[in-house]
């Protein structure tokens, strides 16, 4: 679809004011011959001078596209036509339909100045309705013959079906035109606001995983353990909802969105101590209250950070993994306590991610695991710090998360 065809519904104030011209020069020239025909000099004359302006007309009009001024005098010419005809020929052989055609045509034309078109309009009716209301009085100046009025007639009811064909196969076309156009605007302003949306979502992918990079680094972790639990995550989140558990939770939405958010867990850890997160041994109780922090100060950065400018369920299941990814199933975690399914899914399934890459890798406080041990003490945390279902489903994809861990490797 070419871009300039959304522009079409632009030029039908020109396409409408050259049909009327080209309209009114042919109409005129027909009566040239129907006038000569008939002998009536004088509108004979009075017609050279219409086809004169409405040919100088049409070709300013191919060449300036300055259709309003030259709407204006196209209508002015109607009228004083009319006018004259019913003076010299009288009523009978005037025809003031071609009035209430020239009050019609200004709404295709002025269509981003109504008060113009409703000016137009005015005028043409007040002038159609003097003109029904007094020409039958006027006395004539020229008398022609009823074959003659009815030759008159009988044109003019032709040019008349003619132009509201013409007029009305016109109307049609513009107006499946601009259907056609607007259908094709919004087709593509859809694709540009998904192209930005797009843009905007990857921006904020590689914003969120260098700074979550940046958080982990600080314990001498790499970010391959960003990339590692995110994974996890998602394998894990899909995996669930393949083997029929909490299907209703786990649609396309939620689980791209956990996918997303997975590598802000740990954001907390900015607002604690290097001395803390680089302890090579264990953590005093102090230092252990000092950790902890993380989870909730975790929650008011993604909110804080995140929130104006972001989806609010996005930013939710953000600051869900940032505050309870350390909550246990049976009650016995951080920082809430909270217990079984009051602990938010997206939380439960992120603590196992984070649990299982840290034992399987080396920390500045421990040594891996042996996979199989690792895989065993996350078995048997089943109903104490994970959820049993969870634990289910990872075991069950034991063979895709050490494919994982093998990708990532540090």
């Amino acid at each position: 679809m070419n871009r300039r065809d959304f522009y079409l519904p632009q030029k039908r104030p020109f396409i409408v004011s050259l049909f009327t011209s080209l309209f009114a020069l042919a109409y005129h020239v027909i009566f040239l011959f129907v006038f000569c025909a008939l002998g009536v000099y004088q509108m004979f004359y009075f017609n050279i001078v219409s086809v004169i302006i409405f040919a100088v007309a049409s070709f300013l009009l191919t060449k300036t596209q300055a259709y309003t001024i030259l709407y204006i005098i196209t209508t002015f010419e109607v009228i004083f036509h009319q006018i004259f005809a019913d003076y010299y020929l009288g009523a009978r052989a005037s025809f003031h339909f071609f009035m209430l055609i020239m009050g019609f045509l200004p709404f295709l034309i002025f269509t981003r100045r109504r008060a113009v078109a409703y000016l137009f309009c005015i005028l043409s009716l007040i002038l159609f309705c003097l003109l029904e209301l007094f020409s039958s009085s006027i006395q004539p100046i020229y008398e022609i013959s009823p074959r003659a009025t009815f030759i008159i007639k009988a044109t003019n009811i032709f040019l008349s079906i003619i132009v509201l064909s013409v007029m009305i196969f016109l109307f049609s076309h513009i107006v499946q035109n601009v259907e056609f156009n607007l259908e094709h605007e919004v087709m593509f302003q859809a694709e540009k606001l998904q192209t930005q949306n797009e843009r905007i979502i990857n921006y904020q992918k590689n914003m969120i995983l260098s700074l979550s990079n940046l958080v982990e680094n600080r314990d001498n972790d790499t970010g391959e353990h960003v990339r590692r639990t995110s994974t996890y995550v998602y394998l894990l989140a899909k995996a669930t909802k393949a083997s029929g558990y909490y299907i209703e939770t786990l649609t396309e939405r939620y689980v791209d969105m956990l996918y997303r958010a997975a590598p802000l867990h740990d954001i907390g850890k900015i607002a604690v101590s290097d001395l803390i997160l680089k302890k090579p041994g264990k953590l005093t109780p102090e230092e252990y209250e000092q950790m902890k922090i993380h989870t909730t100060r975790g929650e008011q950065i993604v909110k804080e950070v995140l929130g104006p400018s972001n989806d609010p369920e996005y930013v939710r299941i953000a600051g869900e993994i940032a505050k309870g990814h350390h909550e246990h199933w049976d009650g016995t975690g951080y920082p809430s306590n909270l217990k079984g399914e009051q602990i938010p899914l997206s939380a439960r399934i992120m603590a196992i991610a984070d649990v299982f890459d840290a034992l399987v890798t080396q920390r500045c406080y421990k040594q891996a695991f042996p996979l199989e041990q690792a895989f065993e003490i996350i078995k048997e945390s089943s109903g104490s710090h994970f959820d049993p279902v969870l634990v289910e489903v990872f075991i069950e994809n034991k063979r895709a998360i050490i494919d994982i861990l093998n990708r990532y490797q540090d």
